[in-house]
């Protein structure tokens, strides 16, 4: 046991302070929370009207004169077509070589 004692009120505040300290961060984590959720809802009402008017665009050029075929043969994707996938560069490590000191 240790020689000197503890004041009551002392104790008190040191555990408050932890009490605090972990309201605090969990507070924290919800604000952060509905930011992100607020930036998802934009983002996805952004990506409807993206959406719409890709949607509008590409019945426009059909109603031009322009098939199908062809406007895939221009490299536009048609609607409901997801984006083509970045392809992952791969890296070349050169090999290690060792050398022999005489």
């Amino acid at each position: 046991m240790s020689d000197a004692n503890v004041k009551p009120e002392d104790a008190a505040t040191r555990a408050r302070a932890i009490i605090e300290a972990n309201v605090d961060a969990r507070v924290e984590a919800v604000r952060v929370l509905a930011d992100a959720g607020n930036e998802y809802g934009a983002a996805d009402q952004q990506l409807k009207l993206a959406t719409l008017a890709h949607e509008h665009a590409w019945t426009a050029a059909l109603a031009s004169g322009w098939s199908e075929k062809d406007l895939r043969a221009t490299g536009v994707k048609a609607p409901g077509q997801s984006a083509p996938k970045a392809r992952k560069r791969r890296t070349t490590v050169p090999p290690k070589t060792t050398t022999t000191e005489a």
